[in-house]
């Protein structure tokens, strides 16, 4: 706690230091993810992606700025079926993990209404459910609680208030590590692989 009000003091000094105010946002959008580990590949899984932000310049032209968010996103994995061409109904799985992640981004903005992203991001599981053709799969391995991951960026502004924002981003630390044995999509130590695209409105 002392060092979160740490930090959100010293964002106050750099406000007022700089004779400008915070600015925030809301976003919503969509994700494409993946796991690292498992025995699929690609961005098959498809989920929801939104939350709000806030941002402050720390450098006197405003071309750097901090933005912390909190965000609700859908992860996960998934088989890939092309309609009735899926002829191996049974190696049908599906992984679905929802989290709130709270990133902190370092922006920089080289041109007019563009801006490039980086930062970590400290994210919580809130929900974990893995499926075959059977339904629910039983006994699983679980997830770890915590997510450390990675994110970089590219975000455009076409209006005043709105824009665009693709990211891309990867656990740093596994998020689940099966251990000595092997079963069904657990083969390794598992990490999140995320693509997002959001659509965004600043006050």
């Amino acid at each position: 706690m002392k060092r979160f009000l740490t930090f959100i003091l010293l964002l106050g000094c750099l406000t007022i230091s700089y004779g400008q105010a915070f600015k925030g946002g809301l976003r919503v959008g969509f994700t494409g993810s993946q796991i690292s580990g498992d025995d699929l590949s690609g961005f098959h899984k498809f989920g929801a992606y939104a939350g709000g932000f806030v941002n402050v310049p720390i450098s006197p032209n405003g071309k750097w700025k901090i933005q912390p968010e909190i965000n609700f996103t859908m992860k996960g994995s998934s088989t890939y079926y092309r309609g009735v061409r899926a002829r191996n109904a049974t190696n049908k799985y599906v992984l679905t993990l929802l989290y709130v992640d709270v990133p902190i981004f370092f922006k920089w903005n080289p041109w007019r209404g563009l801006e490039l992203e980086a930062g970590p991001s400290f994210n919580i599981l809130c929900y974990a459910e893995e499926r075959d053709v059977n339904g629910k799969m039983r006994g699983r391995k679980p997830f770890r609680w915590g997510e450390l991951a990675a994110t970089i960026g590219v975000s455009y502004t076409f209006l005043e208030h709105y824009g665009l924002d693709f990211r891309w981003s990867s656990s740093i630390v596994p998020v689940r590590v099966p251990g000595d044995w092997i079963i069904n999509r657990v083969v390794k130590k598992q990490f999140n692989d995320l693509l997002a695209f959001s659509f965004f409105y600043q006050f």
